[in-house]
């Protein structure tokens, strides 16, 4: 499917979502975070809409991704349910405010860093993340040629100690043009 859609424009929530997700693993592709259980550090993982459900079905042969399923071990340490470290591109909602007007789309790129340092600063990857997407698109609002950032953002980080894990995102809204009216006679 990704391979038919190659060169095909279509402005849709959806293929936006699909070339933000691609904008990200871009972003981050030489960045490296701890991984949970492991001295070995890795990509960031970059999902739309929603983290994977671990399960039976998701197996590391099914996904390529090792997912640990929630089980106390090592002294009662909990560990997640889903592959840390993850970027999450998520759809908050959209507008039109009338025929023929640009579609905006709000969108928040949101993080999940596990850090296990004993300093505790694992945040400070999160804020590092949260500067890139910001830098990116101050710089250049263009995405894949036809999506533009209002330039607008918005940041947060997660209110509780988490650790070892840490959490943050990033919003801001796209427009793109819409469909146009066509008036036969």
């Amino acid at each position: 499917m990704e391979e038919e859609r190659k060169g095909i424009r279509a402005l849709t929530p959806l293929f936006f979502q699909e070339a933000l997700k691609k904008e990200m693993e871009e972003m981050t592709k030489d960045m490296r975070f701890c991984q949970q259980r492991s001295q070995e550090r890795v990509s960031l993982n970059v999902f739309c809409q929603s983290l994977p459900i671990p399960g039976k079905k998701n197996t590391q042969e099914d996904t390529g991704m090792d997912f640990d399923t929630i089980d106390y071990i090592d002294g009662q340490e909990e560990a997640a349910a889903f592959p840390f470290p993850w970027c999450l591109v998520k759809i908050d909602g959209g507008h039109i405010p009338k025929v023929n007007d640009r579609q905006e789309v709000q969108v928040a790129v949101c993080f999940g860093i596990f850090n296990d340092s004993l300093e505790n600063q694992g945040h400070k990857e999160v804020l590092n993340l949260i500067q890139n997407v910001y830098e990116r698109f101050s710089v250049n609002p263009i995405l894949d040629g036809q999506y533009t950032c209002s330039g607008e953002f918005e940041w947060a980080l997660q209110d509780e100690d988490t650790y070892p894990y840490f959490f943050g995102a990033i919003g801001t809204t796209f427009w793109f043009s819409g469909f146009r009216r066509e008036i036969k006679w």
